[in-house]
Parts: C-alpha cells; sequence; structure tokens
C-alpha cells in the first residue's frame, strides 16, 4: 500500500496578530462623590486611587477599557446624559496621592466586571450632578 500527499487545500490569508496588551492600565475618572459612594456599594474593581489636587476618584480599569467606554454608555442607556465621567488611558498609577484601595487588594475588573463598574459610576455621576445643580426636588 503506498501512501499518497492529501490534496492541498487552499491557504485562507490569517488574521493579522493580536497586538500585546499595553502594561498600563485605564482609569476610570469620576468626582470624589460618586467614587466615595461606589466604594460604598462594594463593587467588585481593582485599585482605586484618589488625587486630593483634582478631587477625583481613579478605578483602575483592564487596558483598552478607554475605548469601550462610549458603546458600553450606549449600551446602558447612559450616551446622550452629559456625566463628569472619563477613562484616562494608560494612566500611571506609580503617581497615585492616595490608595483608596492599593493594587493587589485581591479582586480585579475584568471585562465582564467593567459593564457593572460603568453602570454604577454613571448612576452615582449623574446623581452628584443633580446634587450639584441645587435645583428643588419636584414631588407630587
Amino acid at each position: 500500500m503506498t501512501l499518497t500527499a492529501p490534496p492541498s487545500f487552499p491557504q485562507w490569508p490569517r488574521p493579522p496578530a493580536a497586538p500585546d496588551p499595553p502594561g498600563l492600565p485605564d482609569a476610570l475618572d469620576v468626582p470624589e462623590e460618586a467614587g466615595r459612594a461606589l466604594l460604598r456599594r462594594r463593587l467588585r474593581t481593582g485599585a482605586v486611587a484618589w488625587d486630593p489636587a483634582t478631587a477625583r476618584t481613579r478605578f483602575l480599569v483592564p487596558p483598552g477599557s478607554a475605548e469601550e467606554l462610549p458603546g458600553l454608555l450606549e449600551w446602558l442607556e447612559w450616551g446622550g446624559i452629559g456625566l463628569d465621567m472619563t477613562v484616562l488611558a494608560a494612566y500611571d498609577p506609580r503617581g497615585a496621592a492616595v490608595w483608596r484601595r492599593p493594587p493587589g487588594w485581591g479582586c480585579g475588573t475584568g471585562l465582564a466586571g467593567l459593564a457593572a463598574l460603568v453602570s454604577a459610576a454613571a448612576a452615582e455621576c449623574h446623581r452628584v450632578r443633580l446634587l450639584r445643580a441645587a435645583q428643588p426636588f419636584a414631588f407630587s
């Protein structure tokens, strides 16, 4: 019995190799009041830094989250609302003034936890925005 080579199959183009993820995490930047409220909720988050010079709280999130935030806010139906929330790409946490939750605390935020964190952060940022407006509440 003689073995024959299998018929050659067409070579499909291979997708380009995925780039290595950057080494620095992104940071979800929210007002101090919203950051304190998020920490009280005991959400599963990564490290949390606070900058007293800007009165901002920064939640470290996975690299690449900065590109996901606009679409995620639209998906969560927070897209058209002016929230005081941004994502800082490639945030260097070594310059953090005060750690509210230091790195290596034991619970990290993966991409699945990012949606829960952004949803809660959007609600807290909106609450802070309404309280700062000093508009009286309407009761019926």
